[in-house]
């Protein structure tokens, strides 16, 4: 029977080998790939038609739980009705329970061994018989070597099981008292540690009360000194500000005199300005009589100057008439 490496295999169904691992992670219990001592996975005929099976029903967009089922509805029947080998099994059974403590390397040495003994008798002693005869001779070595996988899965997963439920047992009393040991430390350290950071938080609260009381002693002292600066300070500015006022009021007084002479001086000079405005009104009222009695002077003199004019130029036509 031909087997194949998981690349080959993923070549041969052509998906990619990390498919594959992700169906075997999802269906741990279900799907069983048969390994060699190395660890590396062996697929035969009938695990590349299972997992041809499985890439037609999520092709055809199926549940998971409706493929979960499908896996566990196709192992079950080949558990109940498993040909005569299950006679073998039947017998294996009623071996002694160390016999599931063996490793599962070489249970798998022993059904290879087993099988491959089978194989050799079966072709070292072929029967002369006509040719129906041997074609249900390959027929029944057929079925044989696949009931002969049958058993072999079923045999294998009922070591595991097995193999899981002893080391899970044992795994559990180890962790078990490894929990009770370290659950025991881990108190007692506590204790210590909470003995010990209590002891430390004293001794801090003692540094810290004392250091509170320094920091007081000399926050009052720097406070009476604030107070005694803040008292000479306040009388400075008392005399200060009663300085200033007193000079304030003297300027203000200086002020007002000097504010009221102005104002005299002022009123004095708006009365000569005025005084002065009357006399300039006198002399521009008498200038002007002065033009006007010089004008009437000078219009009398130009007239009188026009009739000796006229008088005389009557003469002069008198003498050449």
């Amino acid at each position: 029977m031909k087997a194949y490496t998981m690349k080959e295999a993923a070549k041969k169904i052509n998906i990619p080998p990390r498919i594959i691992r992700q169906w075997e992670k999802e269906y741990d219990s279900l799907l069983e790939i048969p390994r060699t001592k190395q660890g590396a996975r062996i697929y035969t005929e009938t695990e590349i038609k299972l997992l041809l099976e499985l890439k037609r029903k999520f092709s055809d967009k199926e549940s998971k739980e409706s493929i979960r089922e499908w896996l566990k509805m196709k192992y079950e029947p080949l558990t109940e009705t498993t040909p005569e080998p299950g006679e073998e099994i039947a017998s294996n059974d009623s071996e002694p329970l160390y016999a599931a403590h063996e490793p599962e390397e070489n249970r798998n040495e022993n059904a290879n061994v087993e099988m491959q003994e089978i194989s050799l008798e079966l072709v070292s002693n072929p029967e002369p018989e006509t040719a129906i005869a041997t074609h249900d001779h390959m027929n029944n070595a057929d079925l044989f070597f696949e009931a002969m996988d049958t058993y072999k899965q079923t045999f294998l997963s009922e070591v595991k099981n097995e193999i899981r439920s002893v080391v899970r047992k044992e795994v559990l009393d180890e962790v078990k008292k490894e929990i009770q040991k370290g659950s025991y430390i881990t108190v007692k350290s506590l204790s210590d540690a909470v003995y010990k950071s209590s002891e430390n938080t004293k001794e801090e609260i003692k540094e810290l009360s004392a250091a509170i009381d320094k920091s007081a002693e000399v926050t009052t002292d720097s406070l009476k000194y604030l107070s005694n600066s803040i008292a000479n300070v306040s009388i400075e500015t008392s005399e200060e500000i009663y300085n200033l006022s007193k000079q304030v009021a003297e300027t203000t007084e200086g002020l007002s005199h000097y504010m009221d002479v102005t104002n005299e001086e002022i009123t004095n000079l708006a009365a000569e300005i005025s005084k002065e405005r009357e006399i300039h009104l006198e002399e521009r009222e008498q200038l002007s009589r002065e033009i006007i009695k010089r004008e009437a002077a000078f219009q009398n003199m130009l007239n009188s100057f026009r009739d000796v004019a006229a008088t005389k130029e009557k003469k002069w036509w008198k003498f050449w008439s």
